[in-house]
């Protein structure tokens, strides 16, 4: 292995015995090591700041808008080459491998226990290396087809993308990852083109590497392939482009009925302005501190709903929050769709008044702790706590932090601004009379 001009540097947690070291590759790409020493398995990501809501953007002040959906067909099709289909040549070394699109971001990554510097090859020539032929994206396109007609019959992605589309009027966060099949439909490889080239370029990607490695040696190794297959041309400029969303919801409910045994109620809470960095972070923590504190299986809430016959084991609550973007959701299946929205919001009234119990909050702070620090036991939980902190664009060392400094005060606060009946949309799903 050649020596690397690449500079890394550790960045230590103290509280947390972590430390990562982070640098910038020769081709521009960003290098987040996480050593775990000890560990066989060793994962890698490649992650493009590219997702579903990036469907426009300027390009010279000239606006450039794409079928809605073709973040996702293109993580289908990067796995396509002139020499086949890059999944075999994983598979063939033991590797496990896989992609996934959210609104915000596009994942590539592969765990190993042996034969890294292979597959980290491999995956970079995945991300790096656009090739596509016509008659490849028009076999992927009906595949995919077929995988947005499918959804439409899955009660759960339904509620959920009905959910969005009353909470939100003008941002794409209301459509639907995969697209339509008519959008779908309008996807050419000319188009994946221009979307790789712009979003794809080593300047807009992320690698992050966990495992038993020095990390000289994985700044060699990653600098090397990556300049082996980076393109030699410079990052382009673009500005990406969201509407102004209102504050407001976009509408109060939404019904629909389906091939189900029983009703399935959702109710979400929109933010439909989020701070940056840290902040969003911290408004994160707080969000998901009171939605489980309300809701969860231990809450005072969730035995009632349960004593009343209004909820299954399905029940839930959480909190979502992304660069630009963030909603509480609260619900599952129920025999009476009305009435459990009527006790829910009976719920957060009293919250909203009498706020939540400390000692309550004490508990939840801890079980919330706890888990984030699991997280960085192994592999897998510590590459996707690096990508979510990506997502948020935050210092995923702050956030113990910020778990110990929350205050009461803060909760209540934070559900008394975001868990009001003015702000709230209803996803219902009702069975076919």
């Amino acid at each position: 292995m050649i020596a690397t001009a690449v500079r890394l540097k550790p960045i230590r947690s103290k509280q947390l015995h972590e430390v990562r070291h982070e640098g910038v590759l020769g081709c521009g790409m960003r290098l987040i090591f996480a050593p775990r020493a000890g560990f066989t398995k060793k994962i890698a990501f490649v992650v493009a700041s590219y997702g579903s809501t990036d469907s426009s953007w300027l390009h010279h002040g000239k606006r450039v808008t794409v079928p809605d959906g073709i973040a996702h067909f293109l993580e289908h099709q990067m796995f396509k080459k002139s020499h086949g289909d890059l999944s075999d040549v994983f598979t063939a070394r033991g590797a496990y491998v896989n992609a996934h699109t959210s609104h915000t971001q596009t994942a590539y990554y592969f765990e190993c226990t042996e034969n890294f510097e292979q597959n980290l090859d491999t995956l970079l020539e995945l991300a790096l290396t656009p090739y596509f032929d016509k008659k490849l994206v028009d076999t992927e396109r009906d595949i995919i087809i077929q995988e947005i007609n499918q959804y439409r019959d899955h009660p759960g992605w339904v509620g959920f993308q009905q959910l969005l589309e009353g909470l939100y009027a003008k941002h794409p966060l209301r459509i639907d990852i995969a697209g339509t099949a008519e959008t779908v439909s309008a996807v050419t490889p000319q188009l994946l083109e221009l979307c790789h080239g712009t979003f794809y370029h080593p300047h807009n990607l992320t690698l992050v590497i966990t495992g038993d490695f020095e990390p000289a040696q994985v700044a060699a190794m990653a600098d090397e392939l990556a300049d082996k297959w980076a393109p030699a041309k410079p990052a382009p400029r673009f500005e990406r482009v969201r509407p102004s969303e209102p504050k407001k919801i976009a509408k109060h409910k939404a019904v629909r009925r389906m091939f189900i045994s029983r009703p399935r109620l959702l109710l979400g809470f929109k933010d439909a302005k989020q701070p940056k960095g840290d902040a969003l972070t911290m408004r994160d923590v707080l969000s998901s501190l009171a939605m489980d504190a309300l809701f969860s299986k231990e809450s005072e809430a969730y035995e009632q709903l349960y004593e009343q016959r209004l909820i299954t084991p399905d029940f839930g609550a959480g909190y979502q929050a992304e660069l630009g973007f963030g909603y509480a959701v609260i619900g599952g299946e129920t025999p009476d769709a009305a009435k459990l929205e009527a006790a829910v919001l009976k719920v957060l009234k009293q919250a909203r008044k009498q706020g939540i119990d400390p000692e309550v909050l004490e508990r939840k702070r801890r079980k919330y702790l706890g888990r984030f620090l699991r997280a960085f036991n192994e592999p897998e939980g510590t590459a996707y706590a690096y990508i979510g902190a990506l997502s948020q664009g935050s210092e995923l060392f702050d956030v113990p932090g910020m778990i110990e400094r929350v205050t009461v005060k803060q909760v209540n606060q934070r559900i008394r601004e975001l868990l009001t009946p003015d702000n709230y949309t209803a996803s219902v799903l009702l069975p076919q009379s």
